[in-house]
């Protein structure tokens, strides 16, 4: 199966080894010293230390607060300003939202109420006739939302075992399947998908179709799914991000920007985005994960 989808590296040179001459035979390069010598390239943050660390320089507070503040706040005063409804925006979910792309690897995030009114946003870019590719064990909210989908807006959904990609594969069809959406582990019974392989399939098979995942239970300290090839990754902040088991909240993260606009528009057409508050819960519960 994995030859459907991986190049394997052959376990030896075999009869081309003696083509090619031995490291020890070259004779050493000489090189000029590098004019970035004097100036080492910082390395990257650990995760731990992104965790901890808010900093968005797009949101500079203008006391210098080193805790980002609560805009408890409806409405902004003022015209053409950046926010002027927090149902539209607010600074300090901008906040939480620029912190969590960062340590999802994403361009994009969005936050809204809760786990499942994540996942019901990400659905609403499906159409009556789509096709979509779910696992066989899903959270129990999960499967009360496909199947309000199957039976109301006319939307096909295919329940199948994605611990085997053979299983997978037969599903997937070029302008049919408009969203393969998957948990790894699932809930409850913590059956492993292999993304990476199921993704970079998906995309060369049905390139407009969406890959979904679920990671509320990984969180991204464990797995970060945008890096496997997943489209569009959403988690129950209620979960592992809150850290303190105080608030309902739910993350979606992408890197597409078309995706994320369609996202942004649907979080403001329903009126689901995090509230200001519990925005700033959530931005004190990542840091647990450090």
């Amino acid at each position: 199966m994995s030859a459907l989808f991986r190049k394997d590296a052959p376990e030896s040179l075999g009869s081309l080894a003696n083509i090619y001459p031995s490291p020890t035979s070259l004779p050493p390069l000489s090189l000029p010293d590098s004019p970035a010598s004097s100036k080492p390239r910082r390395r990257p943050y650990r995760f731990s230390t992104q965790c901890a660390t808010v900093d968005n320089p797009d949101e500079k507070d203008q006391y210098g607060s080193s805790s980002v503040p609560i805009y408890q706040t409806a409405t902004f005063k003022g015209i053409a300003g950046r926010y002027d409804y927090t149902r539209s925006g607010n600074p300090t979910r901008s906040h939480l939202q620029h912190h969590l792309a960062k340590i999802y690897s994403a361009q994009y995030a969005h936050t809204v109420s809760s786990g499942m009114a994540a996942l019901d946003v990400i659905t609403r870019l499906l159409k009556p006739g789509d096709e979509v590719i779910a696992g066989d064990d899903l959270y129990g909210g999960t499967n009360r939302l496909l199947s309000y989908l199957q039976e109301h807006n006319g939307v096909i959904i295919h329940h199948v075992d994605t611990t085997d990609p053979e299983l997978v594969v037969p599903l997937v069809q070029a302008g049919k399947t408009a969203m393969v959406l998957l948990e790894s582990p699932t809930n409850p019974l913590l059956k492993i998908a292999d993304l990476e392989l199921i993704s970079n399939y998906v995309h060369r098979t049905a390139p407009e179709a969406l890959v979904v995942v679920d990671n509320t239970m990984m969180s991204p300290y464990l797995q970060r799914p945008l890096e496997l090839g997943a489209d569009i990754v959403y988690d129950s902040g209620t979960k592992y991000l809150s850290g303190h088991h105080d608030l309902m909240a739910g993350v979606v993260t992408c890197n597409r920007k078309d995706i994320s606009e369609q996202i942004g528009f649907v979080i403001n057409a329903v009126g689901n985005a995090l509230s200001p508050f519990d925005s700033f819960l959530l931005l004190r519960g990542t840091k647990t994960l450090a």
